[in-house]
C-alpha cells in the first residue's frame, strides 16, 4: 500500500515546480508555473506604506514578467 506524501514532502514538491522572481526594488516576489501562471504573490509590508499604489501595480508587474520569462527559459533548456 503507497503511503501519501506527508505535507513538507508535498510542499517540496509543488516548490521545485514553481519560478520565483522580484522587482528590482524588492518590493514584491511572485511565483509562476512552469507555464507562466501566476500562483503565488507576496509584498514587502516594510516598503509596501512607503509607495505609491502605481508604483506597486509596476513593481508587481515587473515581477511577474521576470517570474514569467524565468520559468520559459528554463522549462526550455
Amino acid at each position: 500500500m503507497e503511503c501519501e506524501p506527508k505535507p513538507l514532502a508535498r510542499r517540496r514538491q509543488r516548490e521545485q515546480r514553481i519560478t520565483v522572481a522580484q522587482d528590482d526594488w524588492g518590493l514584491v516576489e511572485v511565483g509562476v508555473t512552469r507555464t507562466g501562471e501566476i500562483v503565488e504573490v507576496a509584498i514587502n509590508t516594510a516598503l509596501v506604506d512607503k509607495v505609491e499604489p502605481a508604483d506597486l501595480a509596476e513593481a508587481m508587474l515587473q515581477a511577474a514578467r521576470a517570474a514569467q520569462h524565468r520559468a520559459t527559459y528554463l522549462h526550455s533548456v
